[in-house]
């Protein structure tokens, strides 16, 4: 099983800049082992993460940037929100990011749900079914023009290219597809999804998901062990498993929304001990990357993860 670190927060418990501290810690997780890096694409940082007014740096500018000062750990969003940029520009920018990175790139990419971010654009929000109907096209039309010579075209339900000219040509960008959506997520993933990812989620709950896109899987004809699983679960390490809850508790405050209760499941907030078997659990359902997403870029628990959980896999 690999490890990943999700990037969700630009908190950096010192003076550097948000950007220069989202690079040193790049460079910190590839030499500690990390192998894959993910940044979010928003405007502003969520309302679970912090406030609106805090320096966020743009998703594919920041994973460039990374791209630059580091050799082997593996870059994408989590995720790509299908709206935020033409599908055709889209490729262009996940492909300059392959390139940049020498074959590191994943096009993470999901159907959007942040509506007061539409909102603030003046942008369309369309139902559920036809946002899904947009990414399965979005995707589609990546993949031609990745894989076409160029100049190559597509003409899908609602995106669109004549003869664009794309060089160069990646050689194998995996896609993955970030969401839980029974219905309409899962039977896209088991479509067309080299990764899937899901956060937040209980072991339960993630086998669960897993059981449902096995049944995708089966009715799309498509050989499940394809994809590749990964999971992403908020993470804080102390040496006392009440003292984790009071820095997950103190972390958290620092946002626009209340935290989750401690008789709900926040993730694996606790003892290095105790993290390690909770990922076990993870473990044990075949996922093959766990990604853990740090409040605040909690200095302690990454060190804590990589000194005294990373070792015990």
């Amino acid at each position: 099983m690999e490890f990943g670190y999700h990037h969700s927060s630009f908190a950096t418990h010192d003076d550097r800049s948000p950007a220069a501290a989202l690079v040193d810690r790049a460079q910190r997780l590839e030499d500690d082992g990390f192998e894959w890096l993910s940044l979010m694409d928003h405007l502003w940082q969520l309302p679970f993460h912090g406030h609106r007014d805090e320096a966020f740096v743009e998703c594919y500018s920041g994973l460039s940037a990374v791209a630059a000062v580091t050799d082997e750990i593996t870059l994408s969003a989590l995720v790509t929100c299908v709206h935020y940029r033409n599908p055709v520009y889209l490729a262009k920018v996940v492909s300059s990011l392959d390139a940049l990175s020498e074959g590191r790139a994943v096009l993470g990419i999901g159907a959007g749900w942040y509506e007061d971010e539409y909102d603030a654009m003046d942008m369309e929000f369309p139902p559920a079914d036809e946002r899904i109907r947009q990414l399965r096209d979005a995707i589609q039309l990546c993949e031609t023009v990745w894989t076409e010579d160029s100049p190559a075209s597509y003409d899908g339900e609602y995106y669109d290219v004549d003869d664009l000219y794309l060089n160069p040509k990646p050689d194998d960008i995996p896609v993955l597809v970030g969401g839980g959506g029974e219905q309409l997520t899962l039977r896209l993933t088991a479509e067309y999804a080299d990764w899937w990812n899901l956060p937040g989620v209980t072991p339960e709950e993630y086998d669960h998901k897993l059981s449902v896109l096995r049944e995708h899987c089966e009715n799309a004809g498509r050989d499940y062990d394809e994809i590749e699983t990964t999971v992403t679960i908020p993470t804080i390490i102390r040496d006392d498993t009440d003292a984790a809850h009071e820095v997950y508790e103190d972390l958290l405050e620092e946002t626009d929304e209340d935290t989750t209760p401690r008789d709900e499941f926040r993730g694996l907030i606790g003892t290095p001990a105790e993290v390690a078997a909770g990922i076990e659990e993870y473990q044990a359902l075949d996922v093959d990357r766990f990604q853990i997403g740090v409040p605040k870029n909690d200095p302690e628990t990454i060190d804590r993860f990589v000194d005294d959980v990373m070792g015990e896999f």
